[in-house]
């Protein structure tokens, strides 16, 4: 849902950037837009608004809202997953008149290809923040010219001038916090369950700490670096607490989840955010992902002891060939088991990421992943579908390999499809991918925290979320895609 900025008549020029979540609504709300929209704000000075599909999953919905504002701008933020509403989007805001530029993983990794759809005058590559607003001033200033991280159309010559270079934010702290007032928070503290494990019903929200990744692994790199580079760039402790203040001042937070891939690479970092954290005195419980050989029991009491409750890591298999040839992880199942002990040491509830269907993957393989992960005193696992994402390398290879890849932007869902055909049946991974849940949550070890969600209506709302990723509910969104799967696939390769 869209918030105006209560401008009857503009004086200045007009943005709305919209986020087409229509799949797996959660309480994720969509960082990157919202600082993108606050940058704008804030460099410009113009009119911006953010219309988030997450709750309202809805086409006709956006194309009345455009029609109401009639933007001069249209930004469209999109993963492989959102890319045939976002297309949908854009071809609504070309009608309309507007200009439409894109960003995103899936538009920076097919730039080219994204730029075949008429309807797109620009493509936004890795950080969007400062190109974007350059783009802005040069249309706005009636010019058209090759800019540096994006792809740009003259619409006179038709003509699309290339530049494939990023433009990343090397001070983070530069940046402004998230225009949180133009997004519906409420319906994302509603919805928000990361720390539900914990306490069901906790008011919280996500923060991000950090920009790219110094890891190589397969099933992420190297689109990660194409957005976001190699390097790890981190915003001062003092920043994230800073931020941290003002949630807690404008909506009472109780919690938080850092979404930073691997939040604690950078130890030094780690030990002054804590004493950042002890110093403020906010009373704040906390998540985080990372990897298993990064989180010694030292640095856990530290986190501990400033409201840490909760770490997701990556096991993925149990299968070494698959976790570490083919996606090429860099940790062992031993520090896997050896860490998911010392959280439960140190009151330290752990959440499992895992996937299933990895090419040439056996039954005996993914049996091993389910049987391992729930004989850990883990009090949550994700077990997705192995799902190769355009541009990273194990789609790539798999590509060189022949393996023929599908258009079809919806069977790019790791919750319940792969876009390749898997040497098993579809039905048959599915059914290995839940039987995989009941083990797990099956087990005496999660009892307690399931009755624990089952007994709080929020808790219980959080569950069935999770749920509908294990058995998807296809009906709310077949008829609204339909016209969409057949849509044109702009996919490098697909």
């Amino acid at each position: 849902m869209g918030y105006t900025l209560g401008m009857s008549i503009r004086s200045v020029p007009h943005v709305v950037l919209v986020f087409p979540r229509f799949r797996y609504a959660s309480g994720d709300f969509p960082i990157g837009i919202a600082l993108l929209a606050a940058y704008i704000r804030r460099e410009l000075r113009w009119s911006v608004q953010i219309y988030d599909s997450t709750f309202e999953p809805d086409l006709a919905l956006i194309q009345r809202h455009l029609e109401s504002e009639n933007p001069d701008y249209v930004g469209v933020g999109m993963s492989t997953l959102m890319l045939g509403e976002g297309l949908e989007v854009c071809r609504m805001a070309k009608d309309l008149g507007s200009r439409v530029f894109v960003g995103g993983p899936h538009p920076t990794t097919n730039p080219d290809a994204m730029m075949q759809e008429d309807a797109i005058d620009a493509v936004v590559i890795g950080e969007g923040e400062r190109i974007t607003v350059e783009l802005l001033k040069m249309w706005q200033n009636g010019n058209c010219h090759p800019l540096v991280g994006a792809h740009v159309r003259n619409s006179e010559t038709d003509e699309v001038y290339v530049s494939n270079e990023r433009q990343p934010v090397e001070d983070l702290d530069t940046l402004p916090f998230p225009a949180w007032d133009l997004i519906d928070m409420e319906a994302y503290f509603d919805a928000w369950g990361q720390l539900d494990s914990v306490a069901p019903g906790l008011r919280g929200v996500n923060i991000t700490a950090s920009r790219g990744c110094p890891f190589s692994c397969t099933f992420c790199q190297p689109v990660l670096d194409k957005i976001f580079g190699r390097k790890l760039r981190q915003r001062t402790p003092q920043s994230v607490v800073a931020e941290l203040i003002e949630l807690k001042r404008l909506y009472d937070i109780e919690a938080y989840w850092f979404t930073d891939d691997t939040f604690t690479t950078n130890r030094r970092w780690v030990e002054a955010f804590c004493d950042a954290m002890e110093e403020s005195g906010l009373d704040l419980i906390f998540g985080c992902t990372t990897r298993a050989n990064l989180i010694p029991e030292d640095m856990m009491k530290r986190m501990v002891s400033v409201g840490l409750r909760k770490i997701g890591i990556g096991l993925e298999s149990a299968t070494d060939h698959i976790r570490e040839v083919l996606y090429q992880k860099g940790v062992s199942d031993d520090a896997v088991i050896e860490t998911v002990h010392i959280a439960e040491r140190n009151g330290v509830q752990v959440l499992l990421f895992l996937m299933l269907g990895a090419p040439e993957e056996s039954r005996r393989d993914m049996l091993d992943t389910i049987r391992l992960a729930a004989s850990l005193p883990a009090s949550e696992a994700s077990f997705s579908l192995f799902v190769p994402i355009p541009g990273t390398a194990i789609y790539n290879q798999m590509q060189s390999d022949g393996v023929d890849m599908s258009g079809n932007y919806l069977d790019y869902d790791y919750y319940a499809r792969q876009p390749f055909q898997h040497h098993l049946s579809r039905f048959e991974l599915r059914m290995w991918q839940r039987l995989a849940y009941l083990r797990f949550y099956g087990s005496r070890k999660r009892l307690s925290m399931l009755r624990k969600l089952v007994h709080d209506d929020r808790g219980r709302r959080s569950l069935g979320r999770k749920m509908m990723r294990i058995v998807p509910d296809f009906f709310s969104n077949s008829q609204k895609s339909d016209t969409i799967i057949n849509a044109p696939f702009p996919f490098a390769g697909g």
